[in-house]
């Protein structure tokens, strides 16, 4: 027998401390981060400091919405934590968080490793094994501090991004409001246009891969540090996930009038706007979260979510049609459908 599963609690994390354009144009020319903020729609981004993790972000959200919507820990049959910056190279950070939460031995954890697509196959994951009946209920954590993979002198990518985490608790829905679909593709003849060269097996560290590289737009990269092509991604973005949502939208029978809110990843406002003009998405039905956060990858999209729940965007009930996309090059349109006054949505701090 197959089951719907739902959203029942979220919260979401940010650390406090704060990267400012006033703060990077000691570093950058002013003229050349005014043209990028304009375009990013991004003044500022929260950022990691140094010790701080993304299994202790993914492990505050969890904390914290436990505590404050009073959820007991014995229920939990699995936690899946979703990151591409582990605190570690093995174990996971699923294992280490399950300890620091108190969860029980009955309870599986695991981790996927996933980029700016990290919301829908997170979900896909988790509804995967309520639908079965292989689990009842689980706890769902994104997080990622992708900050620490930005070499400081690379313009292009220390402008956007910052960290940060979002923790859902999923279980079976008794209607048919819930998690509805994910259609997923990846574009993987484009895999290198996002890439941390350098690090993993392929490409262990050494003195070489410390050297700094400067590209003819004059970005700063070492083989250590993350590389985006951004007129790539930016292409890949704008061509690819209109289409993807038409398509979706068609193969499920739906239409924008059936969606309350159409949630993109916050990669960066123009990129956003070019989606929502070409879907002619109404104003109303658009949500940003990112001018004072930044781009958070993978965990972009869920703390969108969690803060569009925690302003009460879905009180009422009601569609959210989502994108994202990003490293892979992969992407994935899904749909979950609120039942008014459903989630308990965390009202508890969100800064670390």
């Amino acid at each position: 027998m197959n089951y719907i599963s739902k959203i029942s609690a979220s919260h979401y994390v940010l650390p406090k401390e704060t990267l400012t354009n006033e703060t990077l144009a000691g570093r950058f020319d002013a003229a050349q981060l005014e043209r990028i903020s304009k375009l990013s729609g991004i003044k500022e981004r929260r950022i990691a400091p140094t010790g701080v993790t993304s299994a202790d972000l993914g492990y505050e959200a969890a904390e914290r919405l436990l505590k404050s919507e009073n959820i007991g820990r014995s229920d939990f049959d699995m936690l899946i934590f979703v990151t591409q910056t582990p605190d570690y190279i093995l174990p996971g950070n699923g294992f280490v968080v399950h300890q620091r939460l108190g969860l029980p031995a009955t309870c599986g954890a695991f981790d996927s490793s996933m980029g700016c697509a990290a919301m829908p196959y997170g979900l896909s994951i988790a509804d995967g094994l309520i639908a079965s009946g292989r689990c009842k209920k689980i706890l769902l954590i994104f997080a990622d501090t992708v900050s620490k993979l930005i070499y400081p002198k690379d313009r292009s990518l220390m402008t956007l991004h910052g960290d940060g985490a979002a923790a859902f608790v999923i279980e079976k829905a008794d209607g048919a409001y819930g998690f509805e679909f994910a259609d997923i593709g990846t574009d993987s003849a484009n895999w290198k246009q996002l890439i941390v060269p350098a690090g993993g097996a392929r490409t262990p560290r050494s003195e070489d891969t410390k050297k700094e590289n400067v590209d003819g737009a004059g970005i700063c990269t070492t083989p250590e540090s993350l590389q985006m092509n951004g007129l790539a991604v930016f292409h890949f973005a704008i061509s690819t996930i209109p289409s993807a949502a038409r398509a979706s939208l068609e193969k499920h029978g739906l239409t924008l009038d059936d969606c309350r809110f159409v949630l993109l990843h916050q990669a960066n406002k123009m990129m956003l706007e070019h989606i929502y003009n070409q879907l002619k998405v109404p104003k109303e039905k658009r949500f940003f979260f990112m001018e004072n956060i930044g781009n958070l990858s993978g965990a972009s999209t869920p703390v969108l979510l969690a803060e569009a729940l925690r302003q009460g965007k879905f009180a009422e009930g009601g569609r959210a049609l989502m994108a994202a996309f990003g490293v892979g090059l992969t992407w994935g349109i899904f749909s979950v459908n609120f039942a008014p006054n459903s989630v308990r949505a965390s009202q508890a701090s969100t800064e670390l």
